[in-house]
C-alpha cells in the first residue's frame, strides 16, 4: 500500500511540474548527469551563465521527487507524511501563482536504480533536455545494477534522448561515457579539461571537466571562453561541503568534502590531500550503496589512503570491516571527533569525506573548526537534518 501511495504522489507532482514547464516553453533545459561532480558542475555552469541569463537550478534535488518540486518552486523542509501532503497541496497553488520566467534550467539528474521511478527514463518523463552533459561513470548506487556498464547505459539515456537539434557535452575520456553515447542524434562536443585556480576550495583534478562543461555550455549561449572563465572565478559558489577549505584548531587546514562519498570521488579527494603538507590525515566514512562491490571498493580506497595520508581515521561499519589494521577505526562521528580533538597534531592537513546516510561527518568538521561560525557553511545544517542527527 505504501508503494502505491508513493507512486501516486510522484505521478501527481510530475503532472503539475510538466504543466509548470509548459508555462515557460522558451526556457532551455540542460540535463547534467554522472556518478560524481554533478552539483559542482551545476554551480560552475550557473556561474558562467548568470551574468547574461536568468538561471534556474534544482540545487542538488536531483531525484524523481526533487526535480518536480524544484520545477514547481516548492522548498523541501522534511519528508514526513504531513510534509508530503503539504507539498501536494502546494503543487496546484504554485502552478497558479508561480509565473517566474527563466532562460535556462540547469537540471541535475541522479539515478539510484535501473527501475522506475528511480531511473533515468522516469526523470526524462518529467523533463526533456535540449542539451545534455555526461561527466563520468563509477560505482555509485551500484547495489541495484549488474555492473558499471549497466550504470553507464542507464545514465547515457540522457544523451541518447536528445533531439537532433540539441547538443551533447561528453567527457569521452571516460571510456564508459564514450561507449554509451555513440548513438545520440545530438551534436557532440567532447570536453577537454580546463584548469582554474581557486582560493576558497580545493577541487579535485576532475573539476577541470566541470569547468570545461561550464565554458563549453557558455559558448553555446554566445559567451566567449575568457568571459566564461572570469565569470566562474568571480561568481562560483559551490554547494556546502564539496571540497571547501576551513581553518581548524591547532593551526590545521580542513578539506571539507563531507557531503557524500563514492569510490571515484573519494579517490580524487585523496589525490587532493596528497598535494597538501604533512602531517596529512584522511578521515573516511563508509561509502554506501555499493552492494557486492563494497569490499573491493573500500579496500582499494584504503590502499590509496595509505599512500596519501600519514594517518587514516575511519567511521562506519564497512570501513571497520574492510580497512586494514593501520586505520584508526570508529563506529560513529562522535567517537572519531573526541579522538581527533585529543590527538590532532599541529599544522595538520585534514581531508574529511564519507557517505551521508548515518555517517554525517560534517558534524566532525564542526567540532574542529577554528571559527565556530563557519558551521553555517557546512552541509545538512537545517532543522530537519539536525533533528535527525540528534536522534541517531
Amino acid at each position: 500500500m505504501k508503494k502505491y501511495f508513493s507512486l501516486f504522489i510522484l505521478y501527481y507532482l510530475r503532472f503539475f511540474a510538466k504543466l509548470q514547464l509548459l508555462k515557460n516553453r522558451q526556457m532551455t533545459i540542460v540535463g547534467i548527469t554522472g556518478s560524481a561532480g554533478k552539483s559542482s558542475t551545476v554551480a560552475a555552469c550557473q556561474a558562467a551563465l548568470s551574468s547574461k541569463y536568468k538561471i534556474k537550478t534544482n540545487g542538488g534535488t536531483n531525484s524523481e521527487s526533487g526535480i518536480p518540486l524544484s520545477i514547481l518552486g516548492i522548498k523541501v523542509n522534511g519528508y514526513s507524511p504531513i510534509d508530503w501532503l503539504k507539498y501536494c497541496l502546494l503543487a496546484p497553488i504554485s502552478l497558479l501563482t508561480n509565473w517566474q520566467k527563466y532562460d535556462i534550467y540547469l537540471c541535475e539528474m541522479g539515478i539510484d536504480s535501473p527501475n522506475s521511478p528511480k531511473n533515468m527514463s522516469y526523470l526524462l518523463s518529467i523533463v526533456k533536455p535540449q542539451i545534455g552533459i555526461f561527466l563520468n561513470v563509477n560505482l555509485v548506487h551500484s547495489e541495484f545494477f549488474k555492473d558499471i556498464n549497466h550504470i553507464g547505459l542507464e545514465k547515457s539515456k540522457l544523451i541518447t534522448s536528445l533531439p537532433s537539434t540539441g547538443y551533447a557535452l561528453i567527457n569521452n575520456r571516460d571510456p564508459i561515457v564514450a561507449q554509451t553515447t555513440q548513438n545520440t542524434l545530438a551534436k557532440k562536443i567532447f570536453l577537454k579539461p580546463i584548469h582554474i585556480d581557486f582560493n576558497n576550495f580545493a577541487p579535485p583534478a576532475s573539476f577541470d571537466i566541470s569547468t570545461s562543461s561550464a565554458i563549453n555550455l557558455a559558448q553555446l549561449f554566445n559567451i566567449n571562453q575568457q568571459l566564461a572563465i572570469d565569470n566562474i572565478k568571480n561568481n562560483l559558489v559551490l554547494p556546502p561541503s564539496r571540497s571547501s577549505l576551513f581553518l581548524g584548531i591547532n593551526n590545521s587546514t580542513i578539506i571539507d568534502s563531507s557531503y557524500n562519498s563514492s569510490p571515484l570521488a573519494c579517490s580524487k579527494m585523496l589525490a587532493v590531500l596528497a598535494r597538501f603538507p604533512s602531517p596529512r590525515i584522511a578521515i573516511l566514512g563508509d561509502m554506501r550503496e555499493l552492494g557486492n562491490h563494497s569490499k573491493s571498493a573500500h579496500q582499494k580506497i584504503y590502499r590509496q589512503a595509505l599512500k596519501s595520508a600519514n594517518t587514516i581515521i575511519s567511521v562506519g561499519m564497512e570501513t571497520q570491516q574492510y580497512f586494514g589494521d593501520k586505520a584508526i577505526k570508529f563506529s560513529n562521528y562522535s567517537e572519531a571527533s573526541n579522538y581527533l580533538k585529543q590527538n590532532l597534531p599541529q599544522n595538520a592537513s585534514i581531508l574529511i569525506k564519507g557517505s551521508q546516510n548515518t555517517i554525517f561527518l560534517e558534524e566532525l568538521v564542526k567540532s574542529i573548526l577554528l571559527n565556530p561560525t563557519d558551521s553555517s557553511k557546512l552541509c545538512r545544517q537545517s532543522s530537519y537534518w539536525l533533528k535527525i542527527k540528534n536522534i541517531i
